[in-house]
C-alpha cells in the first residue's frame, strides 16, 4: 500500500511536521517492501492555498491513505475527493508513524484536526485578510477551469460527430 507522510525532512528517520499543507517534505513510502521516495513540498512558500496545492501534489502521488500531524479543512477536503483516508500521527518520525499505521494503531480521521490557515506562522488580521481573498480567487479560478474543461469536453464531443457524420 502506498502511504504519503508529512515530513519536516527526506527520508524514513525524518520527523513528522506537525502541519500537512506547509510541511517542507512529503515522504511516500510503500508499505509492502519500505520502499520510500521524498518529494519536496513547493507549496510550502504560497501566500495563500497551501493546503489544496499540497493535496493537490500528494494525489498526483496515488496513496491510498495519508498521514499527517494536522490537517486543515481545504487540504482534506481535496483529500476525500480523492479517496485518500488521511490518519493523524502519533510517533516522531515517518518510520515510527509506518509502524504504527501498518499496526493499526493510528487514528484515522473523518474531518480536518485544525482551522483554516493554522500552519501559517506569524498570522496577522491583514495577513489574514488577504490569505482568505487568495482563497476565495483560488476557488473562483478553479470553478472557472473546471467550467471550461467541461465546455472544451463539449466541443471536442460536437467535433468528433461532425467528422464521423
Amino acid at each position: 500500500m502506498k502511504v504519503i507522510v508529512s515530513s519536516k525532512g527526506k527520508g524514513l528517520e525524518s520527523s513528522v511536521s506537525p502541519v500537512f499543507g506547509r510541511a517542507p517534505w512529503f515522504v511516500l513510502v510503500d508499505t509492502d517492501d519500505m520502499s520510500h521516495e521524498s518529494f519536496e513540498n513547493t507549496a510550502v512558500s504560497q501566500s495563500g492555498g497551501a493546503g489544496i496545492q499540497s493535496a493537490q501534489f500528494v494525489l498526483k502521488k496515488n496513496p491510498e491513505s495519508v498521514l499527517s500531524s494536522n490537517i486543515g479543512p481545504n487540504a482534506f477536503e481535496v483529500l476525500q475527493a480523492g479517496s485518500v483516508s488521511c490518519y493523524i500521527t502519533s510517533g516522531e518520525t515517518v518510520k515510527d508513524n509506518i509502524d504504527a499505521f501498518i499496526k493499526g494503531d493510528l487514528k484515522k480521521v473523518e474531518s480536518a484536526t485544525v482551522e483554516q490557515h493554522t500552519g501559517i506562522p506569524e498570522k496577522s488580521e491583514d495577513r489574514t485578510d488577504e490569505i482568505n481573498e487568495n482563497t476565495n480567487d483560488l476557488e473562483m479560478l478553479s470553478k472557472k477551469l473546471r467550467d471550461l474543461r467541461a465546455q472544451v469536453a463539449d466541443i471536442l464531443e460536437q467535433l468528433d460527430k461532425i467528422k464521423e457524420g
